[in-house]
């Protein structure tokens, strides 16, 4: 490239510090904004994922259509295990039931395990608050409560309850309470399977198998094989959370418009600021021309002056950018779980935000750029010089 357009184009944004000096800001602005809004929705993507991963099993073995439990639910344990990704395996017993302490009645949701299998699937020790979740493989008549609904019926460690499911009732003691910080803490209860299967009534069954593979992005392929080989319902975790991952793909495309809209109103701006430049420059341009400037070398030169302005955009944009997404982190903002499906706001800043960051900067300061420079080389150099 011609140096003398360079040239020109350098001198043109050291005598106008103040134009230059807005473009760059309405660009670093604007790519601030993209890099730490996309870092928000990455951050909620990621922790929604997280939290669903973590909360909940990767894969599900559930009864076939016509049946409400799994009766063959070893046998499917010990084949599931053979598989190389599987990590943990938990059967389990999940049902409704009614929890009454004094005069305080409140809906549960028990779950029965094998407190080993269920600890290596679930990492339940993660979410003891207090107690020893093995102690349920010794103690039939207990239960690991969640921390809301002990909290709503008053109970404390080592407090007697009444479990009633239809017209079986149990008294059962809270060996330990458990926070998972989800809304679950308000009715969870894991108790005994044997227990489980004596509120039930139907004898050593189950009501899924839950699976734990190392690679959660391998699940759907691992429940592609097991329904080959087996009548029995399985899913993966994706399965089991469309709803959720078809939200997470609306906001991507409501994203892309806000992104969208960011690069028109910042390409506004700049273009309105050099359009500002060229008509206090017209005279300086017409003499270029005379001098033997053709309008090509004027086209370069303001497309030149605005993409100049591009690095330090994107550089002062990135910057601002971190510095924001860690104000926000700083303050630890809690959200409710029931409404956001995540507890905290987070803020993932990924290097690639910034490779797109400056990607935009110098797209926007081009784009931008095109209109002006190309008014710029259409002026008549006589007309130009006797402009001014």
């Amino acid at each position: 490239m011609n140096t003398f357009e360079l040239t020109v184009a350098r001198a043109h944004i050291l005598r106008n510090p103040r134009m230059a000096l807005f473009t760059v800001a309405a660009v670093t602005l604007a790519v601030a904004i993209i890099v730490v809004f996309m870092g928000m929705l990455s951050g909620f993507e990621e922790e929604i994922i997280t939290t669903t991963v973590e909360n909940n099993p990767h894969i599900y073995i559930q009864p076939k259509e016509d049946e409400k439990y799994i009766y063959l639910y070893r046998t499917i344990s010990d084949i599931v295990s053979g598989y190389p990704e599987v990590t943990a395996v938990s059967a389990r017993l999940i049902g409704k039931a009614g929890a009454k302490y004094k005069d305080r009645v409140r809906g549960v949701q028990f779950i029965g395990v094998i407190p080993e299998d269920e600890d290596r699937l679930m990492d339940v020790h993660n979410d003891v608050v207090q107690g020893d979740f093995q102690d349920l493989s010794s103690r039939k008549y207990s239960a690991f409560i969640g921390t809301g609904l002990a909290e709503e019926l008053k109970l404390g460690p080592e407090d007697d309850f009444l479990l009633a499911r239809g017209n079986v009732s149990v008294t059962v003691r809270v060996a330990g309470l458990i926070k998972t910080g989800t809304a679950l803490d308000k009715s969870l209860a894991y108790i005994p399977l044997s227990l489980a299967q004596d509120l039930v009534e139907k004898g050593d069954v189950v009501s899924e198998v839950g699976i734990k593979v190392d690679d959660i992005y391998r699940a759907p392929y691992i429940v592609a094989d097991l329904r080959n080989r087996f009548l029995y319902q399985s899913k993966s975790w994706q399965d089991m959370n469309a709803d959720i991952l078809e939200l997470i793909q609306t906001q991507a495309t409501f994203s892309f418009i806000f992104y969208v809209l960011i690069f028109i109103i910042a390409g506004f701006g700049i273009a309105n600021t050099m359009i500002m430049i060229i008509s206090r420059k017209t005279k300086e341009i017409g003499i270029l021309m005379a001098m033997g400037a053709n309008r090509w070398s004027i086209l370069k030169i303001f497309l030149l002056e605005s993409l100049l302005l591009a690095p330090p955009s994107a550089l002062l944009g990135c910057i601002l950018a971190v510095l924001t997404g860690q104000l926000i982190m700083s303050y630890d903002i809690q959200l409710p779980s029931e409404i956001y499906m995540v507890s905290r706001m987070n803020v993932v800043m990924r290097p690639e935000f910034f490779v797109y960051a400056v990607g935009f900067a110098l797209i926007v300061n081009f784009v931008a750029g095109l209109y002006p420079a190309w008014k710029a080389s259409l002026l008549d150099p006589v007309e130009a010089i006797g402009s001014a």
